[in-house]
């Protein structure tokens, strides 16, 4: 879907440019550059290491039917205002765009100008890059060449001028090989897949599938092959599996060595607190996110595992990962019914024992309680 264009730069994808300015007419049902958007703020130094902005692409203004020879559909005002500092290197700047759908991306630069760009190569995302840019404002529009909107992220980073692209290997199938790299950021081609194990989110042990943990952190769909940068990670503690863009990952324990994908999103969208967790006893496994306000009322059973029909919550203080009163997106996972549950006192929450029940849930970030041996549990619901 790339449109013919005016090459600025003898790049893979189609880039257009042209001066400024729509005309008051247009200026209404137009992108409007004199809009505030989301501000961000990066000097050349800073964009050595690539930066992603998560976003929502798209919106209901079709850009045809604007002054612009492009196509696609964005908001009116910009996504980003993104101001572009300190390049006395004459820094090269690129932007660029990963999307759960077909994406585009709409620039008016420092200088005025417009920027345009549908497709990169085989890729269904755009990418423009801009040789030497100069500091100023930039404002971004991430959109999509259909009516759709989906989730994407804005990526920016510069380079020297001229400066050779990092290196890319073919993907190993995990990265165990690595594990005295830590801290560094490696480029590899991957192929997507949902097929392979893989233990934990967003950081992931190193023995973990590297072409599956890309799809589970969203940064590559099912059979889809191009560079992905990746970052080796020292051993964790623990791993908390999920179940993300139809891959199952696994929670784990300590483990050596760890890996994670610096343009990943890693914070999926918060769901309203259920009260309990009882209809998504279905669901073992996976971890859910929702957003939850602390609480010290509601009937809890358990301590570190709760029975999946108590209060979210009050769980969620006595567990230690929200205050009383404070609302935040906690991350639960959901697990299969237990033999028996012990209760404690803990962060102003009396928790209750009990005996077998159906299901159950944990929270991936805090501290599991070690139950007391030989505690007997006890009955009443």
């Amino acid at each position: 879907m790339t449109l013919s264009s005016l090459s600025l730069r003898p790049l893979a994808f189609g880039l257009v440019s042209l001066t400024a300015g729509f005309g008051a007419s247009a200026a209404m049902a137009c992108p409007d550059w004199t809009l505030t958007g989301t501000q961000i703020s990066y000097s050349a130094q800073d964009l050595t290491q690539p930066q992603a902005i998560g976003v929502i692409a798209g919106g209901n203004i079709d850009v045809s039917n604007c002054p612009i020879p492009a196509h696609g559909y964005v908001i009116t005002q910009p996504d980003f205002d993104f101001s572009f500092t300190d390049n006395s290197a004459g820094m090269d700047l690129t932007l660029r765009v990963e999307g759960a759908c077909d994406t585009v991306l709409l620039v008016n630069d420092a200088t005025g100008t417009w920027q345009f760009s549908d497709d990169e190569g085989d890729s269904l995302n755009p990418a423009l890059v801009l040789p030497a840019a100069p500091a100023g404002a930039y404002d971004i529009w991430v959109g999509t060449f259909g009516q759709q909107t989906c989730e994407a992220r804005l990526i920016l980073s510069a380079a020297p001028a001229n400066a050779a692209p990092p290196a890319r290997h073919d993907a190993p199938a995990n990265l165990t090989a690595y594990r005295n790299q830590v801290g560094q950021t490696l480029t590899f081609t991957v192929t997507g897949s949902t097929t392979g194990s893989v233990w934990g989110s967003g950081v992931y042990t190193d023995d973990s599938s590297l072409a599956a943990a890309a799809v589970h952190a969203g940064v590559l769909r099912a059979g889809e092959s191009r560079p992905v940068e990746v970052t080796i990670l020292p051993g964790q503690q623990s791993y908390a599996g999920s179940n993300e863009n139809g891959v199952q990952s696994s929670n784990y324990g300590t483990w050596q060595g760890s890996f994670t994908f610096p343009a990943a999103m890693t914070t999926p969208a918060a769901m309203a607190d259920p009260g309990n967790l009882t209809r998504y006893r279905d669901r073992v496994g996976e971890t859910l996110t929702f957003m939850v306000t602390g609480s010290t009322s509601g009937s809890v059973w358990g301590s570190g595992v709760y029975t999946d029909d108590s209060a979210l919550a009050a769980a969620a203080v006595h567990a230690g990962v929200l205050q009383p009163g404070q609302s935040a997106p906690v991350e639960v996972t959901i697990m299969a019914g237990q033999q028996s549950y012990n209760g404690s006192a803990q962060n102003g929450v009396q928790s209750s024992n009990y005996g077998t029940w159906q299901g159950s849930y944990s929270f991936p970030a805090a501290a599991a309680t070690t139950q007391a041996p030989g505690q007997a549990p006890a009955a009443g619901k």
